[in-house]
C-alpha cells in the first residue's frame, strides 16, 4: 500500500526501468542513504523502517516518512442498507393462518479494524489489508458480508377444526378428545448466499485485487455446471483447462479474473509491480450457496381444569438439515502465471486459480 502514495508520474518511470532491467530490478527498493540518519557515525534509535543506514528510495518519497512502519489500532468504516420488504397475511374461518415475508436489500460498506482484521473476524467488510485503497476510500464499498438480496419468510399455523367450538366440532366427546386442540405449525426460509470476498493477487500488485476481465461471464456454461469425480477436465470460455476436485460443483469461471503481466525486452515474461488490481473485493453475482430451511411443529392442547390447561409440543429445527454457509474467501485469484503451458490452455498473466 506504500506505493499508492507515490506520484503516478514517479510509478510510470519506476516501471519503465523495470522493464528495461528485464525484471531484474525494482527501482523502487533500491536502497539509498536514510536522510533520517547521520551519514557517518552511530545511528539514531529509530526502530522499524528508519532503524538502518540505507532505506528503499520509495520510503523516502511517502507523504509521512517518519510514521512509515508504525501501527495503528482504530476503526473506521462506513455502510448503506436499502431494501424493500413485503408482508401477506391472511387468517382462515377453517383455523389456517399464514404470515408471508418478503425482503429485498442491498448492504454496501465498508469496515477497517486493525484489531478486527488482525484476528481474522471482521464480517463487515473488507479482510485483508493488502487489498485496501488507502487514496480513494469509496472504492472500498462493497457488498457486506451478511448482504442477502433475496429472502422470503412464510409462517403457516393450522389448528384442528375438530375441537369444541371449532368449525367441524365432533358430537362424540371421546373422538373430539383424540382429535380436537392439536396443531400444527412451520416457518419456511427462501434466502440467496451470502458474497464472496476476492483477493490473492499476490505476485507482486501494489494491492492484493486481480483485475475483472471485461466480457468474461462470472459463471461457466450451464452444461459444466454439475458435480465432478475429480478426473474430468473441462475447457474454461478463456480456453483455460482445469480439473475440478472431487465432490465440488463447478459454477464460476476462474478466466473472469487476472493479474497482469509485462514483457521485457529479451522476451521474458515478468509480473507487473506497479498495477493496482480493478476488480472489486465482492460481487453481487459472484455467491455461496442459497438456503432452504424448515422448521416444524406440532402441539396439543390438555384442558385439566376451568383455569388449567396442559400443552405438550414436539418441535423440530432445521428439519431437512440444511447448512448455511458464510461467504468464502476466495485466493490466489490473479496471481499470474509467468510459464506458458499450451497443454493447460494457460497464457501468462492469466489467473492460477485453477479450482475456483
Amino acid at each position: 500500500e506504500g506505493l499508492q502514495n507515490i506520484p503516478a508520474s514517479t510509478l510510470a518511470l519506476w516501471k519503465s526501468q523495470y522493464i528495461a532491467s528485464n525484471g531484474a530490478t525494482n527501482p523502487a527498493n533500491v536502497q539509498t542513504q536514510n536522510p533520517y540518519q547521520p551519514a557517518a557515525g552511530p545511528l539514531l534509535s529509530f526502530s522499524g523502517a528508519l532503524a538502518g543506514a540505507t532505506i528503499p528510495l520509495f520510503e523516502t518519497m511517502l507523504p509521512y516518512p517518519l510514521l512509515y512502519g508504525g501501527g495503528l489500532n482504530g476503526s473506521n468504516g462506513f455502510a448503506s442498507y436499502n431494501s424493500f420488504q413485503a408482508r401477506l397475511v391472511h387468517a382462515f374461518s377453517s383455523g389456517l393462518h399464514f404470515d408471508l415475508n418478503y425482503t429485498w436489500s442491498k448492504e454496501l460498506d465498508f469496515v477497517n479494524s486493525a484489531i478486527e482484521d488482525g484476528q481474522g473476524v471482521n464480517y463487515g467488510g473488507s479482510l485483508q489489508g493488502s487489498s485496501i485503497d488507502y487514496l480513494n476510500p469509496h472504492n472500498n464499498r462493497n457488498y457486506g458480508l451478511a448482504d442477502i438480496p433475496h429472502r422470503v419468510v412464510g409462517t403457516i399455523v393450522y389448528v384442528s377444526p375438530f375441537g369444541a367450538n371449532r368449525p367441524l366440532a365432533l358430537g362424540n366427546s371421546v373422538a373430539r378428545g383424540i382429535l380436537g386442540n392439536w396443531s400444527t405449525g412451520s416457518v419456511v426460509l427462501v434466502q440467496g448466499g451470502m458474497p464472496f470476498v476476492l483477493f490473492g493477487a499476490t505476485t507482486g500488485g501494489m494491492i492484493q485485487r486481480p483485475d475483472r476481465v471485461p466480457g468474461q461471464p462470472l459463471q461457466v456454461p450451464k452444461a459444466l455446471q454439475h458435480w465432478y469425480n475429480g478426473s474430468t477436465s473441462v475447457t474454461l470460455p478463456c480456453g483455460k483447462t482445469v480439473t475440478p476436485a472431487k465432490y465440488s460443483f463447478l459454477k464460476y469461471n476462474s478466466c473472469a479474473y487476472t493479474g497482469e503481466t509485462v514483457t521485457t525486452p529479451n522476451g521474458s515474461t515478468v509480473p507487473n509491480l506497479f498495477w493496482n488490481g480493478n476488480a472489486r473485493e465482492t460481487d453481487g453475482g459472484l455467491r455461496g450457496p442459497d438456503r432452504f430451511n424448515v422448521d416444524l411443529s406440532l402441539r396439543r392442547t390438555f384442558d385439566l381444569t376451568e383455569r388449567f390447561k396442559l400443552e405438550v409440543a414436539a418441535e423440530a429445527t432445521n428439519l431437512l438439515n440444511h447448512a448455511e454457509f458464510n461467504g468464502a474467501f476466495v485466493g490466489n485469484l490473479g496471481n499470474t502465471n509467468l510459464v506458458n503451458k499450451p497443454a493447460q490452455g494457460l497464457l501468462a498473466g492469466s489467473g492460477n486459480k485453477s479450482t475456483f
